[in-house]
């Protein structure tokens, strides 16, 4: 992780996106840690977004709620539901 003065980011704003693939980079302002460069894949922006997601928090919270009030789903009604056989079990050797 490096830490980095506001100023030189600015100054070399591409340099240190490409430093930020592969650590970390704190930005500071007036020598306080201000806000942090770090590297993404499509894969972390597309679950950034969900996780920060108001509607997608507030759904996950409700199903949370439900689940404590009335349980979970057995696993054989989850097998019957997509047709799936239970399978036999492993020989030992």
């Amino acid at each position: 992780m490096k830490v980095v003065p506001l100023n030189e980011v600015k100054n070399r704003l591409s340099a240190y996106l490409k430093m930020a693939k592969r650590e970390d980079i704190v930005v500071t302002k007036n020598g306080r840690a201000t806000a942090v460069l770090h590297g993404v894949t499509d894969e972390d922006l597309e679950d950034f977004l969900f996780e920060s997601d108001p509607k997608f928090i507030a759904r996950i919270e409700s199903l949370r709620r439900q689940y404590r009030r009335e349980g979970g789903t057995a696993i054989q009604d989850v097998r019957r539901e997509l047709g799936l056989t239970r399978r036999s079990p492993r020989k030992k050797k």
